[in-house]
């Protein structure tokens, strides 16, 4: 009879060593892991949406110097026909912007081909023989017909993408007329909300709550970008987007 309460007592200790192994170890693992954490899921979300928000708005910005050769001009404009593979980007749709090497800024038109990487590039001037060409579409074509074909010695074509000044004005208005579709675009989890602030006012940019951001936990990151505008300014711009 005593081997048996014995055996019993020895049970029930074993019942409750695991059980308060058990519970230790579930301690343990809300310590380590902070499931309840929601910093570094609230980081994850914000990462995410800097790739997107950066999909949305990037550009192409094609950078190249241009030399006509032969001086003797008819007419108030030149023109110069862009060779195959110049480009890598696809140029459809894409307009110039083009300068003098001291930066007068002179009206142009660009005609890209069907293929993408060629092209017309038509040029308002009659004596300058060094320019400064760039090509992206943020950038708007004049109207330009009937110009003399020039001859030219072209530089290396400087290819990069940068981000499209109208399509943060665009991005920004969004924000104040139809924020869930732009979270939904974005890929914003329901649960959470965004803003995006940048440093410059002059950019004209501004995506934050019209109350301001709430005195709540808020993750934010830092970001520098180049920004292209439509008169052929690229700067560098920093922003912070902050998710709560």
């Amino acid at each position: 009879m005593r081997g048996l309460v014995q055996k019993r007592g020895a049970a029930h200790f074993e019942m409750v060593f695991a059980f308060v192994f058990f519970v230790g170890f579930v301690f343990f693992l809300f310590v380590v892991l902070k499931p309840q954490d929601v910093s570094t899921l609230s980081g994850s979300v914000i990462e995410a949406i800097h790739d997107s928000f950066e999909e949305k708005v990037y550009t192409n910005l094609s950078t190249m110097f241009i030399r006509v050769t032969n001086t003797s001009r008819n007419k108030v404009c030149l023109q110069v026909d862009l060779q195959e593979r110049i480009f890598t980007y696809n140029m459809g749709g894409t307009g110039s912007y083009v300068t003098s090497l001291a930066g007068t800024n002179y009206s142009s038109k660009l005609m890209v081909g069907s293929s993408g990487s060629t092209g017309e590039l038509r040029i308002n001037n009659k004596t300058e023989n060094y320019f400064k060409v760039q090509v992206s579409p943020e950038f708007q074509n004049s109207n330009i017909d009937n110009c003399d074909l020039q001859y030219y010695e072209l530089g290396n074509v400087y290819e990069r993408r940068v981000i499209s000044h109208s399509a943060l004005l665009n991005m920004s208005r969004d924000y104040y007329s139809n924020y869930d579709d732009l979270k939904r675009k974005l890929g914003v989890p329901s649960i959470f909300d965004f803003a995006i602030v940048f440093e410059n006012p002059a950019l004209g940019v501004d995506m934050k709550p019209t109350s301001g951001v709430p005195d709540i936990d808020v993750d934010a990151r830092s970001y520098v970008v180049e920004v292209l505008k439509k008169n052929g300014e690229l700067t560098n711009e920093k922003f912070v987007l902050m998710v709560w």
